[in-house]
């Protein structure tokens, strides 16, 4: 096949290499966010994110490996002769891959209809941890790590603690008093760790677990609406992702159409309009650069005279085009 205008193939390679980077870049933020947010919630959790995630998994990987595979095909169809069966198999691979980009909306679709169900998910989840403070290792770090790290306290907020059955109850003078774990204190917030350590003749083990802390030296966002960013942002991302990956395959599919539509107005493609002056068919010969090509004019097909031998001035051609 004949490139239509000069560098095609630079350009459709391009377009390639970007849809895989595409699909890299879908299959990277993916695994970050599904890290993120597993560590909000338990096991059994953990598997729902999963299954929510696997077909994003999946559509990643497609666009990496098919538009990879894509850059081998194109190299070997430029170096074809334009049939019917090129048609069609570039008429196939478009389909692919219009099919390909119509299951990641699909993905996108399904992450946007389940943000409450994982938002539902986290809420059991957090609320159960709770309860289980003390009683699991595992929560008690879950937590503790959580509220450090995203500066949250409790699932909507530090009440959620201070209701705890397990959590003891406050004094009515002191009602401006907080009872939250240590990890809920501001890192800004000197008086708040100074509260917490034990004082001079005073061991650890006399300290209570949860200190007296105050509304100001604590975070007092809880870590739920944290979570639900975290799913939104993922979603808009992967939006975002998913449109340019159309965008560029639309492109990709005009090209094509383009270049199929040149081979067939007369670049070699079943010899279209390769005619003589009476309507009889043309042969072409397609010969390498710098090679001596004989010419034949009408009176030399009569006569015994040898043909003049010229060489192919193939300077000034298009080098793209020497090679045929």
């Amino acid at each position: 096949m004949r490139q239509p205008f000069r560098r095609a193939s630079i350009y459709l390679h391009l377009l390639l290499i970007t849809e895989a980077v595409i699909g890299l870049l879908i299959l990277v933020v993916t695994a970050y966010y599904h890290a993120v947010l597993t560590g909000y919630l338990s096991e059994i959790e953990c598997r729902l994110i999963y299954g929510y995630l696997f077909g994003i998994y999946v559509f990643g990987a497609q666009l990496v490996v098919t538009f990879l595979c894509s850059i081998v095909m194109w190299r070997r169809i430029w170096r074809r002769r334009c049939t019917p069966n090129i048609r069609l198999l570039l008429s196939v691979w478009a389909f692919y891959s219009c099919v390909i980009i119509a299951s990641g909306f699909g993905c996108v679709w399904n992450l946007y209809r389940g943000v409450d169900v994982l938002e539902n998910a986290a809420d059991t989840s957090l609320t159960r941890g709770i309860d289980m403070y003390y009683t699991c290792p595992e929560w008690k770090l879950l937590w503790d790590g959580l509220q450090w790290h995203k500066e949250c306290c409790g699932v909507h907020g530090y009440k959620d603690w201070m209701n705890a059955e397990w959590m003891p109850r406050r004094e009515n003078n002191c009602s401006s008093m907080v009872l939250a774990p240590f990890a809920c204190c501001k890192r800004s917030c000197d008086s708040c760790f100074n509260n917490f350590l034990p004082g001079e003749g005073q061991s650890i083990s006399s300290r209570q677990p949860f200190p007296a802390l105050t509304v100001d030296s604590i975070n007092a966002n809880g870590c739920l609406p944290v979570f639900v960013s975290a799913v939104w942002n993922f979603f808009y991302i992967l939006l975002a992702l998913w449109v340019l990956a159309l965008k560029f395959l639309i492109l990709l599919c005009c090209m094509t159409k383009f270049i199929v539509h040149r081979q067939n107005e007369g670049d070699g493609c079943d010899n279209v309009g390769l005619t003589d002056e009476d309507g009889h068919p043309l042969v072409v010969v397609k010969y390498p650069c710098n090679v001596r090509c004989v010419t034949i004019a009408e009176d030399d097909l009569v006569s015994d005279n040898v043909p003049d031998v010229n060489y192919c001035n193939c300077t000034e051609l298009d080098d793209e085009q020497c090679g045929y």
